[in-house]
This record gives structure tokens, C-alpha cells and sequence, in this order.
């Protein structure tokens, strides 16, 4: 198994919540969740934090995909479209990378393949090694 790989495994609330990892690679992931009941929200729609620990567990594979521990220092999100079932996927694409700081577009999807969220992230990128916190 891969640095990579070995790291997202580490993510235990990514998984409490129901969110799988599908790719990660050099600036890129994809990940997945199926909307649960404990999911939702008082409204009976899918709560804006299932959805932002989605887009931020995507973000963290793609950002620490390079091997250098990354870790965020702004994120904002726009929401679209509410859902109360079915399954959401989540994709990162690096927009910007430098030595020190690196940007990432996450788009949310639902299962019919409409966009309801969108996130941005930027993350610092510190000299650590994965391989020293795993």
C-alpha cells in the first residue's frame, strides 16, 4: 500500500461518516458517500457539514497526494442544490501549486450527476514527510 493510500486510511472521522476514498493521485481524488439518516438535518436535507466533511476528506487526499504533509488554512464552500438521498461524489482538482501553498477546486455531485456544492480549499504545505506520521 501506498503513502498515500496509508494516510487516508489514518482518517478515522472520514469513515465514522460514511466517506470512501475512491482515487488519489498527483493533485487529484475522488471520494463517495451514501446519505444516511444521520446525515440529514432538521429540515430532512442532507446537512451542509456532511457535505463540507466530503468535499474536505477529497481536498485532504488530493493535497497530501504529493507525499508533504498539507494542511488547510482557508476553505469555503457554496452550496446549490438541496438532497435528501442517494449518493454524493466529491472531485479535486489541484488549480495552483507552489512550495509552500497549494489550491484545490472540489465539485459535489449527486447521483444524476448535478452539481450541489462547491468547494475551495488552500492548504499550507509543510516539509514533512508522510511517511514520518504515518
Amino acid at each position: 500500500m501506498d503513502v498515500i493510500s496509508r494516510f487516508i486510511e489514518k482518517d478515522d472521522f472520514a469513515r465514522h461518516n460514511g466517506i470512501e476514498i475512491l482515487e488519489a493521485e498527483k493533485g487529484r481524488a475522488k471520494g463517495r458517500m451514501e446519505i444516511r439518516k444521520y446525515h440529514l438535518n432538521s429540515a430532512g436535507t442532507l446537512h451542509g457539514g456532511s457535505i463540507f466533511a466530503l468535499a474536505d476528506a477529497v481536498f485532504s487526499a488530493a493535497s497530501n497526494s504529493h507525499g508533504t504533509l498539507a494542511m488547510a488554512i482557508n476553505a469555503s464552500i457554496s452550496y446549490f442544490r438541496a438532497v435528501r438521498e442517494g449518493v454524493l461524489t466529491a472531485e479535486a482538482e489541484e488549480v495552483s501549486l507552489n512550495p509552500k501553498l497549494g489550491t484545490y477546486l472540489i465539485t459535489i455531485k449527486d447521483q444524476e450527476g448535478q452539481v450541489i456544492a462547491q468547494f475551495q480549499g488552500t492548504v499550507y504545505r509543510k516539509k514533512t514527510p508522510l511517511e514520518d506520521i504515518l
